[in-house]
């Protein structure tokens, strides 16, 4: 039974690039987004007054934040596992490129498994595979990122309101 054809293949693998394009720009933007949250947590960290409920709120938001720029690194620099073939080499991948000594040692082993259209077709096939399985830990990773961020806002919400009613209502204290 013959393969899927080459063009086939190769829009696939475009689109599967443009989707760790995305997963990058998510990771980047939203850790610059939380970047400047902190900042600004940061700043008025100092009028956060010290008592049972703004301690365990601080920390939660630090922890939150912290996991979640870990999520994000994760999601920048993922670790797949990957279980090659002992000796085989796919000349797709820049690691595996990188390893020829020279441009003419890297044309001869492309020609010798890139044949004809449908040995191409399946050499980019396992590129696609290799690449989708990177594409599943950045997402994965980049929605448990998420879900810590929008944790660590909440939190610093709450902080934000409490602050707000302890200040405004100064003369009825609030949770003192």
């Amino acid at each position: 039974m013959p393969g899927p054809s080459l063009a086939t293949v190769l829009k696939i693998l475009d689109n599967e690039n443009n989707l760790s394009q995305r997963a990058d720009q998510k990771a980047v933007s939203t850790l610059s987004s939380l970047g400047v949250f902190m900042v600004f947590f940061v700043v008025y960290y100092r009028s956060i007054p010290v008592n049972v409920i703004t301690v365990p709120l601080v920390l939660s938001y630090f922890i939150l934040a912290a996991l979640s720029i870990v999520w994000l690194i994760t999601a920048l620099r993922p670790r797949t596992k990957h279980k090659a073939s002992p000796g085989s080499v796919n000349v797709t991948f820049f690691g595996s490129i990188c390893r020829f000594d020279d441009a003419e040692s890297y044309c001869q082993a492309l020609a010798a498994q890139s044949g004809d259209e449908e040995t191409a077709a399946r050499l980019f096939s396992r590129q696609i595979y290799e690449v989708a399985q990177i594409n599943q830990v950045k997402y994965r990773n980049i929605n448990r990122a998420t879900i810590t961020v929008i944790s660590a806002l909440m939190v610093e919400l709450v902080v934000i309101i409490y602050l707000f009613l302890s200040y405004w209502g100064s003369h009825v204290p609030l949770f003192t």
